[in-house]
C-alpha cells in the first residue's frame, strides 16, 4: 500500500491484532528518512509548546494532514492524555502530565517526563 509521495509501507499484525506499519519519509534531499518518536509524539509536544495551536500550524510542523492531526488529537483525548476545551471558534488543549506513556518499555514514564526531555518548542510569534 503506497503513502501519498507513493513511498510503500509494510504492514504486518502483531501479537496484540493491530496492524503495525512502518513508514518510509522523504526529507529534502529525498534520502529515505526516519524518527525517533511517533506522529502522537510529535503532536502531543506541539500541544505542549502551545494549547492553543490550530490543526493547520500542527499539521505543518509535524509533517501531516490537519485532518492526520484531527485524528490523533481524537486519540488523545480519548486516552485522556489531553483534554479540549472550546474558547470561542477556536479549541484549547490541557495536557494531562500525570498519564502514562503506552509502549511497556517507557510505561515507567509520564508525559511529564517526555515534555521535560525532549523541552516543549516555544510558540512562535503570530
Amino acid at each position: 500500500m503506497p503513502d501519498r509521495a507513493g513511498t510503500p509501507l509494510r504492514c504486518h499484525q502483531n501479537d496484540e491484532l493491530d496492524f503495525v506499519c512502518q513508514v518510509r519519509t522523504v526529507n529534502v534531499t529525498g534520502m529515505a528518512s526516519w524518527t525517533f518518536l511517533s506522529n502522537h509524539a510529535h503532536v502531543l509536544l506541539c500541544v505542549a509548546a502551545d494549547p492553543d495551536r490550530t490543526l493547520h500550524d500542527i499539521a505543518e510542523r509535524v509533517g501531516i494532514t490537519e485532518r492526520g492531526v484531527q485524528l490523533i488529537l481524537a486519540d488523545l483525548i480519548a486516552e485522556g492524555y489531553l483534554e479540549r476545551e472550546r474558547v470561542g471558534r477556536r479549541n484549547h488543549y490541557k495536557i494531562h502530565p500525570e498519564g502514562r506513556l503506552r509502549h511497556p518499555l517507557e510505561a515507567h514514564h509520564r508525559v511529564a517526563d517526555l515534555v521535560a526531555a525532549l523541552g516543549a518548542e516555544p510558540a512562535t510569534p503570530a
